[in-house]
């Protein structure tokens, strides 16, 4: 079977239309990206008390330095940056133009500003980063101010109690049964203002150093990328070989036999009807050729047509063929398999619940249908098991002595209901779908039709979503 060409016209001209499209976004991108000035500046942060980077932190603990860089980008920090440079506009404003990153397993904020010129980028980075530093110092300032404060407020306490406690024992006469007990207590009181004051002392002793600039702020080159010519041929080049290669993946994905042409049927099969996409028209030359060839079959068994897709789905010819019969001013029984309603009747029929008096309605001029006796919630239109008994074909044939001859929408012929339909037919019309069905299924309908003695009238290469008619 001849092979379909990857490369085809519709393909090229995709290809060519994406390679457009991508050099013309590359060709944007570079030239905005040629007229933004970015500066960066990197600083080394030490652990410092008040910090989330603190020395009761590890080096290594990424969160903190995480919260140091979400702090760097606060409103605080961008007030001052702003006041430093004597810059209008708002923190927000300034710090839509401010990203920071930590680099893995460093202690390292890398800050990277734009701005409407070189120098002014420069000059927020380097500010940041000076900033920022100051105001980590100013918070280690804060927090020891604060613990001392509350330390000093604890050694004036305990003074008090100190002297209130030597006032007591000056009073006492040297024999007095209290003044054991007082001493102790004032004893106690002198410990607890010696380890206040060492408290004090170690506070005030922490390291102040809050880090230092690594790299000052710095023009950041715009790079190769940056060129509009360069950019936007590589993306062009990227783009189109990304279509061509979509479809090589799509065209060699499928199974080598499947069927694309009407050429691929003919060598499975009798000559091709044709080939229909959807919607599909009664009076479709393709249509009028299925019924030519379903009313030349010659067969000593009541006329009944199945229609069908080779694998599971539905069949986009079966309503314009029913129509071009009932047009052409044939008597017809149309039988929906892929229906509830028509399920369930055949299932009664089959069950012999109901005769064909029972469910067979007229439906217009020429056209009749199935409607079931009873209510289709109360009976089950599984004909998984009933559709290969013998009352399946005896069925059918009882429909068609009341009419022409009986079209049936038949499920797949691979499937099981199908297959019983299949068997029930004097002829079929099978439709390939063009892309999906493989050679080796459609072998396999033909060989199962010619062992049921079924004949095939003609086979159908179709085009377009499953259900469509």
């Amino acid at each position: 079977m001849e092979r379909r060409r990857v490369i085809s016209p519709r393909v090229i001209a995709a290809a060519l239309l994406a390679a457009v499209l991508g050099a013309g976004a590359a060709w944007g991108w570079a030239q905005h990206r040629d007229r933004q000035h970015i500066a960066t500046a990197t600083i080394m942060l030490h652990p410092l008390e008040g910090n989330a980077y603190s020395p009761g932190g590890r080096g290594d603990d990424l969160l903190n330095l995480e919260t140091e860089a979400q702090v760097m980008r606060s409103d605080a920090v961008a007030r001052a940056v702003l006041d430093q440079l004597k810059e209008p506009g708002t923190p927000e404003q300034l710090l839509a133009h401010v990203q920071v990153a930590v680099p893995p397993n460093t202690q390292l904020l890398q800050i990277t500003t734009t701005g409407p010129d070189d120098v002014t980028a420069v000059k927020r980075a380097s500010a940041f980063a000076g900033v920022y530093l100051k105001f980590r110092r100013s918070r280690t300032d804060s927090a020891v101010f604060d613990q001392t404060s509350r330390l000093e407020e604890l050694v004036k306490l305990r003074e008090g109690e100190r002297d209130a406690g030597l006032n007591q024992l000056n009073k006492l006469a040297p024999g007095a049964p209290d003044r054991t007990l007082i001493q102790q207590q004032v004893q106690e009181v002198v410990v607890q203002i010696s380890s206040l004051r060492a408290q004090i002392a170690a506070a005030q002793a922490v390291a102040l150093d809050p880090g230092q600039v690594v790299t000052p702020g710095q023009v950041v080159s715009a790079g190769p990328w940056a060129n509009p010519t360069k950019v936007s041929g590589i993306a062009g080049l990227l783009a189109a070989l990304l279509v061509l290669s979509l479809a090589v993946v799509r065209a060699t994905r499928a199974a080598p036999d499947v069927v694309r042409r009407l050429e691929d049927l003919a060598e499975v099969g009798p000559t091709p009807l044709g080939e229909l996409r959807s919607p599909v028209r009664a009076d479709s030359d393709v249509i009028a050729h299925a019924r030519s060839v379903v009313l030349a079959v010659g067969s000593d068994r009541p006329l009944v047509v199945a229609v069908g897709p080779v694998a599971d789905g539905a069949s986009i010819a079966y309503p314009a063929l029913v129509d071009s019969f009932v047009r052409a001013r044939y008597e017809v029984v149309a039988v929906d398999l892929t229906r509830h309603a028509d399920r369930t009747a055949v299932a009664e029929l089959v069950l012999q619940d109901a005769v064909v008096s029972d469910v067979l309605v007229e439906d217009g001029h020429f056209r009749n249908r199935l409607k079931p006796l009873e209510s289709q919630d109360e009976v089950s239109d599984d004909l998984a098991d009933l559709a290969a008994s013998t009352e399946m074909r005896h069925s059918l044939a009882e429909l068609a002595k009341r009419a022409d001859l009986v079209l049936v929408r038949s499920p797949g012929f691979g499937t099981t209901v199908g297959r019983a339909v299949l068997a029930a037919s004097s002829a079929v019309v099978v439709e390939a779908r063009s892309g999906a069905t493989t050679v080796a299924d459609l072998a396999a309908v033909m060989e199962e039709a010619e062992r049921v003695h079924t004949a095939v009238a003609g086979l159908v290469l179709v085009h377009g979503r499953e259900g469509e008619s």
